[in-house]
């Protein structure tokens, strides 16, 4: 069996998905990898790729290791494609986490409708269709607590597009911020579609484009009927929406992180879909 392939990360959690996403695409190719946090960099032994700023970056150029950075996309599927061919290109849907998906939202498959590897992560994606229309997004977010606009906001060119995200965890906020009613909240509770709908015309006041999100993270918060892991999601722009309830499996991060994949997936598709009904995804995004 080949040796693991290094893939190295400064230490900070925001780096993972995208490393995730470089491990399954080299995984694909039949090499297996090792992802390792780390300060800085081992110069006794420059092999592997480096994502990130790390203090001793330039050493490790200097002696031949590969440094890339995780904010261009482009440059990343582009060494991919080189030094890593796939014969057929995975592609991911947006849905419920398996206990053995590579990355938390995105279940990678062999072929079917989705959004190839190679193409950006979808929050890049939706960035780049969103900023070619002059088109704004505000999220509403309660579980994931501004997890959602955080990944926009990671990317260059993320003003353009995201013109404010609403942190709103507790019922009161809902209220006040969004013009979630009451009685919807006493009715449903916060972890419904109904309240995740006016969350989402409450984000749409301030925008073109809204995400709405309201779960129970975990490790506790569960009621009867809605296990840990449940989240209601919506997406919209301001002539059609979508709505759903699904249950994350894994850890609070795990499941935070999957449902801004989906709801971000989601309203990607739902904008592709709808500007080219009969093309898919991947198809409308080359």
């Amino acid at each position: 069996m080949n040796s693991e392939f290094p893939i190295y990360l400064p230490l900070r959690p925001a780096a993972l998905p995208l490393a995730q996403r470089v491990a399954t695409w080299i995984e694909w190719a039949g090499q297996p990898v090792r992802l390792s946090l780390c300060r800085e960099l081992p110069l006794h032994s420059v092999q592997g790729v480096a994502l990130g700023d790390f203090a001793n970056a330039a050493a490790w150029q200097s002696a031949g290791g590969i440094l890339l950075d995780p904010l261009d996309w482009s440059r990343l599927a582009e060494y991919l494609c080189r030094h890593w061919f796939l014969t057929a290109m995975p592609r991911t849907r947006f849905g419920v986490t398996p206990v053995d998906a590579p990355l938390p939202g995105e279940i990678w498959s062999g072929g079917g409708d989705g959004m190839a590897l190679d193409l950006a992560p979808p929050e890049w994606a939706l960035l780049r269709w969103a900023e070619s229309r002059g088109w704004q997004l505000a999220t509403a977010e309660s579980c994931t607590a501004g997890g959602i606009a955080a990944r926009i906001a990671a990317l260059p060119g993320s003003s353009a597009v995201l013109r404010q995200g609403f942190v709103v965890y507790s019922n009161a906020a809902k209220e006040e911020m969004l013009g979630v009613a009451g009685k919807t909240l006493q009715v449903h509770g916060a972890v419904s579609e109904e309240v995740v709908g006016e969350m989402l015309d409450g984000a749409l006041r301030h925008a073109d484009l809204a995400i709405a999100v309201s779960g129970i993270a975990g490790p506790g918060g569960a009621v009867p009927g809605k296990p840990v892991g449940t989240v209601c999601l919506g997406w919209a722009s301001r002539n059609q929406r979508e709505l759903r309830t699904l249950c994350f499996a894994g850890d609070r991060w795990a499941v935070q992180y999957a449902a801004g994949s989906v709801a971000i997936g989601g309203l990607l598709g739902l904008l592709t879909e709808s500007e080219h009904p009969k093309i898919g995804l991947y198809e409308s995004l080359g």
